[in-house]
């Protein structure tokens, strides 16, 4: 009984373990090689076909070990019988890596079927370069304008019998444009490090954003050695000055306003507004007219609107208050308050006459004289003239002139010592025409002068009198 229990138990182990093991085979990993080179620093991929030979749908679980230094885009996918997969290895061993064969074993795990099964892949370590960028280091990453920014390249040597000559050039660039470069040289010693060290100002003329900071490293012979690029960030700062500059001249006022973006961005679209007391909109006069004019609260607000102004670019309005008109118009009234305060006050002298101009008749006439101003006159002289074609008559009510015939008349001449102010004199003569004298006669002005308070000698006219005739 034992014996025939114990038989069907072997075959069945017999079973397992033969077709087990040809069941094994036939499924997982098909490639790659056994042995890779790979080099350190660098991300070397290697593809791994997986092949499902279980005759049913499964999903397989990828895993490596050691799991330093490797990595699997995609760990896990499903596949269907006799379906291949392509799956992803990426190996990245540090640039110091030791040159050497590190030994990887890759297993997959078929999860509903739990079957697994290994492969140990070969990586031989190669070094593309003993000396290399370990670091890039930024004082911080994110900047304003005037702030500095402070770049340290660390470059390593991990070569241990030789020194190396090497060059290393950093560049700042800003939407793949150079903005700044700096060029280093350097003599590293064997097994060592150098830490270099270059400055950038930040500036309002560097826009905002994102910029890269790219140290690459070479050879005296120009090849590559190492590269490497870190990112820092200006922060945008929105600053616009205005400075207002006003001189003064007697009859105008200059007036500048300085507008300056002192920000690091460029600013679009935006006012300038400038505020006076209304009555200045009479004497407003700017270099640009302005968008816009308001009226409010006893003020007048111009507004200018800027399309454009680049960072540490400024734009100049200017506007002139004038007032010329308002000198003028003063002026005017002033002198015309003066001539009508001149006209009041000063001595009036008026001549008239009475009688009809007949060489039967004779003509009155009078001279009226008064002193409307507030001082005495003195030396005062009143003088008229009688045209040729009448005759003077030797008879006067008032004060007897001095006459002297000339060939184109007679000329009366009346002295009066002084006159008081309010204080009038009348003259009177009498004429007779020589001839008939048909129609009109214009008889000549009289005038008076006289000596102010202040001895200045000053003269008033009278206006000139038509005396009427026959009638033709």
């Amino acid at each position: 009984m034992k014996i025939k229990f114990i038989t069907p138990i072997l075959f069945i182990i017999s079973f397992f373990l033969l077709f087990g093991s040809s069941f094994a085979a036939e499924m997982g990993i098909i490639s790659p090689e056994q042995t890779v080179t790979i080099y350190a620093g660098q991300n070397n991929f290697l593809g791994i076909l997986i092949k499902n030979n279980l005759g049913v749908t499964d999903t397989f679980y990828i895993t490596a070990w050691p799991s330093y230094w490797i990595s699997f885009p995609k760990y896990w996918t499903t596949l269907s019988p006799g379906e291949v997969e392509n799956v992803t290895l990426i190996l990245d061993p540090p640039k110091d890596a030791e040159e050497g064969t590190i030994i990887y074993t890759i297993k997959i795990t078929w999860i509903d079927s739990n079957v697994t099964e290994s492969k140990r892949i070969f990586f031989d370590i190669v070094r593309p370069t003993n000396v290399f960028i370990s670091d890039v280091q930024l004082n911080k990453q994110t900047f304003k304008p005037g702030e500095t920014l402070n770049i340290k390249p660390i470059i390593t040597s991990i070569d241990k019998k030789n020194t190396n000559n090497v060059y290393v050039n950093t560049k700042i660039l800003k939407d793949e444009n150079i903005i700044q470069k700096f060029e280093d040289v350097i003599s590293i010693q064997p097994l060592s490090t150098e830490t270099l060290s270059n400055d950038f100002n930040i500036k309002i003329t560097n826009p905002p954003g994102d910029y890269l900071v790219n140290v690459v490293l070479t050879n005296q012979l120009n090849k590559i050695l190492d590269e490497k690029t870190i990112t820092f960030n200006i922060l945008p700062i929105e600053k616009i000055d205005q400075v207002k500059k006003t001189e003064n001249h007697f009859l105008y006022s200059n007036v500048e306003i300085t507008i300056t973006n002192n920000g690091n961005s460029k600013e679009t679209n935006f006012y300038v507004t400038e505020s006076l007391p209304l009555m200045s909109k009479n004497f407003f006069y700017p270099e640009i007219e302005p968008a816009s004019k308001e009226e409010k609260e006893n003020r007048v607000v111009y507004s200018w609107l800027i399309h454009e102004l680049s960072p540490a670019d400024s734009i100049t309005i200017k506007y002139q208050l004038r007032f010329y008109n308002v000198v003028l118009i003063s002026c005017v009234l002033v002198i015309a308050i003066v001539w009508i305060i001149w006209l009041f006050f000063r001595p009036t002298l008026k001549k008239s006459y009475t009688g009809l101009l007949t060489r039967d008749s004779e003509i009155k006439m009078s001279l009226y004289l008064k002193n409307k101003g507030r001082s005495i006159l003195k030396n005062i002289t009143v003088v008229d003239f009688v045209p040729p074609i009448a005759a003077v008559i030797k008879k006067f009510d008032t004060i007897e002139p001095k006459t002297k015939r000339k060939t184109n008349g007679t000329e009366l001449i009346w002295k009066i010592n002084q006159l008081k102010p309010g204080e009038e004199r009348i003259l009177t003569y009498r004429i007779k025409p020589i001839i008939e004298v048909i129609g009109e006669l214009k008889l000549p002005k009289a005038y008076i002068t006289y000596s102010t308070k202040k001895g200045k000698q000053k003269r008033v006219v009278s206006k000139t009198i038509t005396v009427t005739g026959k009638v033709k």
